[in-house]
């Protein structure tokens, strides 16, 4: 049986609590969904993998291609469509690896991803090219980074399942604490439109 996946370029630290560009887009930004074909075999390559679909709001966490975890998530507050450039308020869409952990002030603990990829570039400069990237104080924004999986000081907002990252994935704070202890450096992320 065949899964369709994508992974995941998590919201930052830095990149949810700093916007750089207006927080509403122009419309013709609609962001075009990403979509990658992952078999199930390729899930049990590996010891753990984590998986965000983002409509259903889930984190799952996969041991060997079984499910061993789910986790309720919130996103970018403008989730839907991959992660087009800095401050356009999405969560990314494709296969990443954890690039980085480390506890955090304010979100209690960051697990960086490794967006932007060569993909995610690749894209990049082709909305550039055809001019969909909007000029936000005459320049063209950049790609974007510093995004990754984390805990919140948001616990209403968390709760009530309202996306109010600027492109991160957020989870409860006992939530994170418990995937924190389980992925390392290397484990993949995929997500899902």
């Amino acid at each position: 049986m065949r899964v369709a996946i994508i992974a995941i370029g998590l919201g930052s630290a830095f990149a949810c609590a700093a916007p750089r560009v207006p927080e509403h887009a122009p419309p013709t930004l609609e962001a075009p969904q990403t979509t990658q074909v992952v078999p199930n075999e390729v899930l049990a390559e590996t010891d753990v993998t984590v998986v965000v679909t983002k409509h259903a709001r889930r984190l799952e966490l996969y041991r060997r291609g079984t499910l061993v975890q789910a986790f309720p998530i919130v996103l970018g507050a403008r989730p839907k469509g991959a992660k087009r450039f800095e401050g356009d308020m999405r969560t990314p869409e494709g296969v990443y690896r954890v690039a980085d952990k480390r506890l955090h002030g304010r979100w209690r603990y960051f697990i960086a991803i490794n967006y932007p990829t060569e993909d995610d570039r690749s894209a990049y400069d082709v909305d550039v090219s055809a001019g969909l990237i909007p000029r936000i104080g005459g320049k063209v924004p950049g790609l974007g980074g510093n995004l990754g999986i984390h805990g919140n000081d948001r616990p209403r907002d968390q709760a009530s399942g309202r996306d109010w990252t600027r492109g991160c994935v957020a989870m409860r704070n006992e939530d994170v604490a418990v995937l924190y202890d389980i992925v390392d450096v290397g484990t993949p992320v995929i997500v899902l439109p």
